[in-house]
């Protein structure tokens, strides 16, 4: 082993799955975000967490609301991760220009991802402050499928790839 700088060590981290985060301003207006930090950090109650940092829309937006969709890129949202990773919500609705797909949730009132490969409607459940983001605690309060089964969009440091399931043999 040698050692190495923090920030050289990371760029090993890929491939790492795209989580795209939606949650509404004050005022109801939808915004979407991409977050490549963020994970399942409980099964029973099944959480979520997410590190978003201080001056995002998003952030200012969970802390208004107390609500996000947590969601699985799919596949084929590579295009939307880029828009919308590069887009700020306070000056764009993400929505209206890129004419993103959505169904209704069952719990929230926040549009799903209808191309994402999995939603998860959630409730703020806890935050806490670590350096220069929030981690942002949700309790999945409604899950979602699409209707035609997507593999997961997948992060290679800025490219992207597919998640599809590769079958072993028994």
């Amino acid at each position: 082993m040698k050692q190495v700088k923090p920030e050289q060590a990371l760029v090993h981290k890929y491939p790492e799955w795209v989580i795209l985060i939606v949650a509404c301003a004050e005022d109801g207006t939808p915004n979407v975000m991409p977050a490549g930090w963020g994970m399942i950090c409980s099964g029973d109650p099944l959480l979520v967490a997410v590190a978003i940092a201080f001056d995002r829309h998003t952030h200012r937006c969970i802390e208004e609301t107390g609500e996000f969709i947590f969601a699985w890129a799919g596949a084929h949202q590579a295009r939307l991760v880029k828009h919308c990773g590069s887009t700020s919500g306070a000056e764009e609705d993400k929505f209206e220009a890129l004419q993103i797909p959505t169904a209704p949730a069952a719990v929230l009132d926040l549009p799903l991802l209808a191309e994402a490969a999995i939603n998860l409607e959630c409730k703020l459940r806890d935050r806490m402050k670590t350096g220069d983001h929030t981690i942002f605690v949700g309790e999945v309060v409604a899950a979602h499928l699409p209707d035609k089964p997507t593999a997961t969009l997948l992060n290679f440091g800025g490219k992207f790839a597919s998640g599809a399931p590769i079958d072993l043999p028994e």
